[in-house]
């Protein structure tokens, strides 16, 4: 057998395997919790994440601070999927272009070695981009309905602390996950209003910050919560009834290009063709 086929096929099989490693090294949940909205900490979560965090943490030295530092950022607010750290994404990054440059070379291709390495190089920013605007909607979506529960347990009597408690246990989704950590935050011996404020940074959604905002405002100016989170909830379902029917609206120019390239060709050839086929023939 060519030995390039066989370095080749090594190199692939290396990355995938690399690839599951990194994707298999999950975090405890209680310490995921007690860490959220701080820095993360430096060392790997278990023996499996060796490899690619020791990977990822040479890489980092020598990635730019402003790349390193958005995919931070996205990564927090995409909620570590599959138990990834900066690190352990930046390592299966590194390995992947690597192994896919290291591939191409092997089989006499160094440009598409290149072009390879660069794709597969920012790959998984765009994946980690897709699952956080999946987990924003989501957030989004939950937003009225948990703030409503929230409403009903301070209005029965429960203090700020409790509600969100009893928010958490009850429901489930990205929101009450994000409740979670900052109740952990809480108990942790983080003050309310920068557990809050955490919450806001790490979510990044307009709804959530401006409820945050509210509730430190009532906290300060000794307004009743309940009050707060009943307008809150109302202006949370105005805007999500308004940003449906923005959706609707968009949605009559979103077909104009199907009906254009799809559709019309196909009313041209039914309706048209037959019609000049019927004039060349009795030209």
């Amino acid at each position: 057998m060519n030995i390039t086929v066989i370095f080749g096929a090594m190199a692939m099989v290396g990355a995938v395997a690399a690839l599951w490693w990194g994707l298999t090294a999950t975090s405890s949940k209680a310490r995921a919790n007690l860490f959220a909205g701080l820095p993360q900490p430096a060392a790997p979560a278990g023996p499996k994440g060796t490899i690619m965090h020791g990977v990822g943490t040479a890489a980092r030295r020598m990635i730019p601070h402003q790349l390193v530092d958005g995919l931070e950022v996205k990564l927090v607010q995409a909620g570590h999927p599959y138990g990834l750290d900066l690190a352990r994404l930046l390592g299966i990054k590194v390995v992947l272009s690597l192994a896919s440059a290291i591939l191409a070379i092997l089989i006499g291709q160094p440009v598409f070695g290149v072009i390879a390495a660069l794709v597969l190089f920012f790959l998984p920013d765009y994946w980690v981009m897709s699952v956080r605007e999946k987990r924003q909607d989501s957030i989004r979506s939950k937003a009225a309905d948990t703030i409503d529960q929230l409403t009903i347990c301070v209005e029965a009597g429960l203090g700020f602390d409790a509600a969100l408690a009893r928010v958490a246990n009850t429901s489930q989704g990205p929101l009450t996950d994000e409740l979670e950590r900052t109740l952990s935050d809480m108990q942790a011996g983080v003050p309310r209003a920068q557990a809050l404020r955490t919450l806001g940074d790490r979510v990044q959604i307009p709804e959530v910050r401006q409820l945050v905002t509210a509730l430190l405002q009532a906290q300060k100016h000794g307004v009743p919560l309940a009050e707060t989170l009943r307008i809150q909830s109302a202006e949370m379902r105005s805007k999500k009834k308004q940003h449906t029917e923005e959706k609707a609206a968009k949605l009559a120019v979103k077909m104009i290009f199907p009906i254009i390239v799809c559709f019309m060709p196909v009313f041209m050839i039914v309706a048209v063709l037959p019609s000049v086929l019927n004039m060349i023939a009795n030209w």
